[in-house]
């Protein structure tokens, strides 16, 4: 049985680390790295371009690609099939209604992603995708 697994990455290096955990312990399966577009994060140097915007919506989609490509760029992915997705929400809710779209019957997500509670064993998105799925999920140090 062929398996798919929606990898989630925010371009974090736990992000990343759960991307390597997935090539390596998933040979042979459909890997789907999706990444939210969380409206609602504010980055301070931003040019402002306002949210909800086609504008703001193509630039998002570009980092994003941007974002697939160098989490892509080194690590060997010719044991799997890789697939991008994009999807704009709340991060946790967005990666476990990722599920149902790409079909994925599992999910690996990083402990923790780009937020500043260093010290905490497991961020908040990935406690919430553990408590939702209604599939395995794999949390990765």
């Amino acid at each position: 049985m062929s398996r798919s697994i929606l990898v989630a990455h925010d371009g974090s290096p736990h992000a990343q680390a759960a991307l390597s955990y997935a090539l390596e312990t998933f040979p042979g399966a459909r890997l789907v790295v999706f990444h939210a577009i969380d409206p609602f994060e504010v980055t301070p140097d931003e040019a402002g371009l306002s949210p909800l915007t086609e504008e703001w919506l193509e630039d998002q989609h570009a980092e994003a690609a941007a974002l697939f490509e160098t989490a892509l760029e080194d690590v060997d992915t010719t044991a799997v099939t890789v697939e991008t997705e994009t999807a704009v929400g709340s991060p946790a809710q967005t990666i476990v209604a990722a599920v149902e779209e790409t079909d994925a019957d599992g999910i690996v997500v990083g402990s923790r992603g780009r937020g500043n509670v260093a010290e905490a064993r497991m961020g908040s998105t990935a406690e919430l995708v553990v408590k939702r799925a209604s599939v395995p999920v794999t949390v990765v140090r």
